[in-house]
């Protein structure tokens, strides 16, 4: 992965980690808990989602990766709920810090994308 392939990547986990220093103030350590959990979370599913990018790079393979991508997104997503209602009934973590900081990470993930798409001549 190049270096600007990492943007978005390092951008969530900094993002995350902003999210568990208030997160660790107003909860403890269920706080602190609860914003790793949206971040890793945020870091799977989107890194989980390159695979059918990584894919189409080839232009005999755009359909193949079309349906990759479909199959895979919906069972990315059913994980990432799964996980996330899991989550909601625990008392160990706290509902509110972990969608805000899926909230912010999936943001900070989408906007380095975004930054990047525009440096980069090719960004696949």
């Amino acid at each position: 992965m190049t270096r600007s392939g990492l943007l978005a990547p390092v951008t969530t986990v900094l993002v995350g980690a902003l999210c568990a220093i208030p997160a660790g103030i107003a909860e403890g350590g269920r706080g602190v808990l609860s914003a790793l959990l949206g971040t890793a979370v945020v870091l799977a599913f989107f890194w989980t989602g390159i695979v059918p990018i990584l894919l189409a790079r080839d232009e005999t393979s755009k359909g193949l990766a079309t349906g990759v991508l479909l199959l895979t997104y919906t069972l990315r997503l059913a994980v990432a709920v799964a996980v996330l209602r899991v989550a909601g009934r625990s008392d160990a973590l706290s509902q509110r810090w972990v969608g805000l900081t899926v909230i912010g990470c999936a943001l900070a993930w989408t906007v380095a994308q975004v930054v990047r798409g525009l440096r980069t001549p090719d960004p696949v």
